[in-house]
């Protein structure tokens, strides 16, 4: 257990970098679905959920709307510019690309029209009411109606189906926020598990061991990014981050536009912004921080908080748990911004992305090993308590079995190989734990002397030849 213990605390840097990317990618989540809340945020649902579904196809796909150039495309898509209008019926999807004059608005560089994602059941409508505008000369370079098919492009979702993504509770926000956390999930089960097999190899384990802990670190982390994406996308749904307005609000002014800019241009994805628009972002990537990194927390204590109700450990322990928790993310989230920053003013775009990995790992696994630190000096953990226990009753039986050095550290081997923090929490909920410790060793210990070998009876000759050579000896001793 000593070594699960120095396992878990070494393990600190390797999982601050997981959560740390994966933070990154939900908070950018949160700050481009907070466009969810406005009166057409079912539209902005709709352009990320369809871009979603392609990249997931393999496709080039990314979203380029939020510049917000007149007339500019709202996606691409291997190349191919589309403008996304999901309104209640395809005529008004049609209607709402046309300006004040009755003419086609959306064209790519080329000269040719964009396409036109529209919901999928109102595709046929979409179709039909763009041939009657290209009959009526309405679309600049194109005659043949024919060719509305090419230019309406049939999204992947409903309007009904827009909507609800946009809404907290529904089977298709649900789903859309799996998909993402899917995605997320897989870059922070990267991350950590590379990290976590370098250490493992630099430490001194051979191939195989390494593999194991890094596969068990990259799930750990893994699945926590996966859950919090699927949390936090919902509160945020339900309104919770306009809850915050205030709050951020306050902060931000209280930062400044420069200190504003750093923060956002660490975290945002796209190019760097700075003055009021720095300001404002910033206030939107806080709420969104705020209520990734408090779910962060709550997915990596939800496990520390159900063995206590079941017994498993202290009060104490779960304050110690929890603290090194929030400690390990508020460090990882500190290290991303501040190396984010670095590596964006070295190599920008690429260098925000490996600067904030880098740092994740350095602040937290220095958060969490300071926190730990702190905290030992207080409180004993659980495991090590169980662990000298177990130290003491094996001492006790050692002299009870007549152990050797070498059957004793055979016993310890064994006990090493069984020992891990299910078994010690196990202890802990037991009613007695000398008793607990007993039973633990006891098979070890039986097993261990069975193979001795048979020592027979000495019969009553065989001891009297014995006490005479001793007296004789003792005797010669004497004389000598």
């Amino acid at each position: 257990m000593e070594q699960y213990e120095k396992n878990r605390k070494k393990g600190y840097g390797a999982e601050a970098s997981g959560i740390g990317t994966a933070n990154y990618g939900e908070v950018n989540k949160s700050y481009d679905e907070e466009k969810f809340h406005a009166s057409q945020g079912h539209g902005f649902a709709a352009e990320r959920a369809n871009n979603m579904v392609d990249m997931l196809h393999g496709k080039d796909a990314r979203i380029v709307g939020d510049d917000n150039s007149k007339n500019g495309a709202d996606r691409i898509v291997d190349g191919v510019e589309i403008q996304s209008k999901y309104c209640q019926t395809g005529k008004s999807c049609i209607d709402a690309c046309f300006d004040e004059k009755g003419q086609f608005r959306y064209f790519s560089k080329n000269g040719k029209p964009m396409q036109i994602e529209v919901p999928s059941d109102k595709y046929d409508a979409a179709v039909q009411a763009m041939e009657e505008k290209i009959r009526n000369g309405q679309v600049k370079g194109v005659t043949d109606p024919s060719e509305a098919k090419n230019i309406v492009r049939k999204g992947y979702f409903t309007y009904d189906q827009a909507c609800n993504i946009a809404k907290a509770g529904t089977v298709e926000s649900l789903i859309y926020d799996a998909a993402n956390g899917a995605v997320i999930a897989t870059s922070a089960f990267g991350v950590t598990a590379l990290i976590s097999f370098a250490a493992s190899m630099w430490g001194g384990k051979d191939f195989d061991e390494s593999l194991k802990i890094a596969a068990a670190q990259g799930i750990k982390v893994g699945g926590t990014a996966f859950a919090t994406t699927i949390i936090a996308g919902q509160l945020s749904k339900a309104g919770l981050n306009s809850a915050l307005v205030k709050s951020s609000e306050a902060i931000v002014n209280l930062m400044g536009p420069k200190a504003s800019a750093v923060l956002i241009n660490a975290f945002r994805s796209g190019s760097n912004i700075y003055g009021a628009a720095a300001m404002k972002s910033a206030a939107k990537l806080l709420r969104g921080n705020a209520i990734t990194s408090g779910v962060t927390i709550v997915v990596l204590s939800a496990f520390d908080i159900a063995d206590i109700f079941r017994g498993r450990i202290s009060g104490e322990q779960l304050f110690k748990n929890v603290t090194n928790t929030v400690s390990s993310v508020a460090g990882s989230t500190g290290g991303w911004i501040g190396g984010a920053a670095i590596g964006s003013a070295i190599f920008p775009g690429v260098g925000s992305v490996i600067g904030g990995i880098i740092g994740s790992f350095v602040c937290g696994a220095a958060a969490g090993g300071a926190s730990n630190a702190i905290l030992d000096n207080f409180i004993e953990d659980d495991a090590e308590t169980m662990v000298r226990i177990i130290q003491d009753v094996f001492t006790q039986m050692c002299g009870e079995y007549l152990l050797t050095k070498s059957e004793a550290e055979h016993v310890v081997d064994r006990l090493g190989r069984i020992l891990d923090a299910g078994t010690l929490k196990d202890m802990y909920a037991s009613c007695n734990w000398r008793n607990f410790a007993r039973r633990l060793l006891e098979p070890l210990i039986k097993d261990e002397i069975g193979k001795r070998c048979h020592i027979r009876a000495l019969t009553d000759a065989e001891m009297v030849k014995g006490l005479k050579s001793l007296l004789e000896e003792t005797a010669d001793a004497a004389t000598a």
